[in-house]
């Protein structure tokens, strides 16, 4: 409801259509009993004439409620979906890195579609029917009282039975409802990873074991989807026969009273309308519950606090200068990937960082855009901690390579030149494509820059897509530039080419350096070797060659290896 909130107006119209709908399939049941007598009864023919008019008339208001009830809440119902969508996606993009570190991608993408489509089923679909039969049931029992009010409290008897089998179903219907979100959610993961990773899974044989996968999935959806029917069904059951015995014991009354049979009727009718009026009230409580379910599941995400931004100062400076003083860092509870790290990059210094996988080397770097925070010690920008600084205006100031490759399902033009650069000139995107040496390749895609590069640039090789976030880094011309294993993906030609592009764009600005690749970093002024968490060498390329420790195995381990290749 309070998503409806700011469609109130169309949502109270709604509310009248279905009111209109209710009221008037009442007052025709109520209308049976005069129209009996004095139109069949007695024949009058001023009743017997205008017959048909009225009953028609009936129709066409309840048609015309019927149709504010259904285009109301279903206006209503997509704009509730709009709205709620708009909101997760920005949510997403504010959500600090941790939390897509424990969720799969499959369960966002299930709770931005499905989930948020069974919440709007719920205002559009479900809402209507608990509406117009709530008050089908008030309006039922009222022609029933003014017919005969000692038969009419009879029926009170079931309703608060039946209010007490639904109390005690709700439970297990919300219960049965996450069971079926996780289900859709296990779902969409499964067919998210095998439309991503398909070449792994052929070539590893791994069909099987996703199509078992999958289909424990929908065999579980499966199960969840027929036992909520089943539960709803024996409910529905237990209903009815509750009602079926207050029928038979009002029927009895009726018939031994001197009620009649005009009255009877018109008292009949209501009574038996309220029949399938009840069953669909039931059925729609697990309907609701399955909604309820799936906005949990969406208030999960809403609920989640964004990244936090409490920094004041704008940082605007063409100068970066870092200072890691005693800097810790822990994945939630799991031991410290980083300890007491302390190091100082001056200004225009271009620093690498090297060492074993697990080393931290991604860690430390991805603690300068704040991707992470710091639980211990602190990071200086220009004198200032990165907590000072608005989320913004840091990020402003970065540009960043890594080894994953993001391309999105756009034109080469706009993977280049994305977002604060989508404005940049035509010779501005060519610049930076010719200095990151893409150009030629670019000229002979089919359409140049204009090239849909279809889902993660799926049209290129390697290479080719690490060239174009290369000059989407060279575009952004930032003076704090971040390259995690940027050449990793290229043959040793484009390397080569790369690798003066990329010393000329360091020129001049502070570069945190991640390789694997020893003969990628030689050029730089500091190498920091990074073990287990800790700083263990620090100096430059041919200081630390000359020393026995890490880098030089390192080095010498390289070394051998391309001996062995060539």
């Amino acid at each position: 409801m309070k998503f409806v909130k700011p469609y109130r107006l169309v949502f109270f119209i709604a509310i009248l259509g279905t009111a209109i709908d209710a009221g008037t399939r009442a007052f025709f049941m109520a209308a049976i009993s005069p129209i009996l007598e004095n139109a069949f009864a007695k024949q009058d023919p001023l009743w017997i004439k205008y017959l048909p008019v009225f009953i028609i008339g009936i129709f066409l208001v309840r048609g015309f409620g019927s149709f504010l009830a259904s285009y109301g809440f279903t206006w209503v119902g997509r704009k509730v979906v709009n709205d709620l969508r708009r909101m997760v996606f920005r949510q997403y993009l504010t959500l600090p890195q941790s939390f897509y570190d424990q969720h799969s991608s499959g369960g966002l993408i299930s709770r931005m579609t499905f989930d948020i489509e069974q919440m709007a089923n719920g205002v559009s679909k479900n809402f209507v029917i608990i509406v117009r039969e709530s008050l089908s049931v008030v309006f039922y029992l009222g022609v029933m009282f003014w017919y005969s009010w000692k038969l009419a409290l009879i029926s009170f008897i079931v309703f608060p039975l039946i209010g007490l089998i639904i109390a005690f179903i709700n439970k297990r219907f919300r219960r049965i409802g996450h069971g079926i979100q996780d289900s859709i959610a296990d779902i969409t993961q499964t067919v998210e990873e095998v439309v991503k990773g398909q070449q792994i899974v052929k070539i590893y044989k791994g069909s099987e074991k996703e199509l078992h996968k999958f289909n424990k999935g929908i065999n579980n959806n499966r199960r969840l989807q027929v036992k909520i029917v089943a539960t709803q069904e024996v409910m529905s059951t237990v209903n009815l026969m509750l009602i079926a015995i207050t029928l038979s014991l009002i029927m009895y009354i009726a018939a031994k009273s001197a009620m009649s049979t005009e009255d009877f009727m018109s008292f009949f009718l209501p009574m038996m309308a309220l029949v399938p009026t009840i069953k669909n009230l039931s059925a729609v409580i697990a309907t609701t519950q399955t909604t309820m379910a799936a906005a949990d599941s969406v208030m999960t995400v809403l609920n989640q606090q964004p990244e936090k931004d409490t920094g004041e100062r704008v940082f605007d400076s063409d100068q970066v200068a870092l200072d890691f003083d005693q800097v810790g860092f822990a994945y939630d509870t799991e031991s410290a990937a980083l300890k007491n790290i302390n190091l100082k990059i001056s200004s225009g210094e271009s620093v690498a960082f090297v060492g074993a996988s697990g080393g931290g080397k991604s860690t430390l770097v991805n603690l300068v855009p704040r991707f992470y925070d710091v639980t211990a010690g602190r990071i200086l920008i220009n004198g200032h901690s990165v907590n000072d600084y608005t989320l913004e205006s840091l990020r402003d100031h970065i540009a960043l390579v890594s080894q994953d490759v993001v391309l999105f399902n756009d034109t080469v033009r706009n993977n280049i030149a994305y977002g604060a650069q989508s404005n940049c000139s035509d010779d501005e995107v060519i610049w930076a494509a010719e200095q990151a040496n893409a150009l030629a390749f670019i000229q002979q895609l089919p359409q140049g820059f204009d090239t849909n590069l279809g889902d993660n640039g799926t049209r290129l090789s390697g290479g080719q897509r690490q060239r174009i976030a290369i000059a989407r880094a060279i575009l952004k011309d930032a003076p704090l530039l971040i390259l995690d294993e940027a050449t990793s993906a290229l043959d040793t030609e484009s390397e080569k080419h790369i690798q003066q592009a990329l010393e000329l764009l360091m020129k001049n600005r502070t570069t945190m350096v991640i390789a694997h690749r020893l003969s990628t970093i030689e050029s730089v002024d500091k190498v920091v070797v990074l073990d287990q968490g800790r700083v263990a060498q620090v100096g430059s390329h041919q200081e630390l060659l000359s020393q026995p420790g890490i880098y030089a195995q390192l080095q010498q381990s390289q070394t051998s290896d391309m001996t062995l290749e060539s």
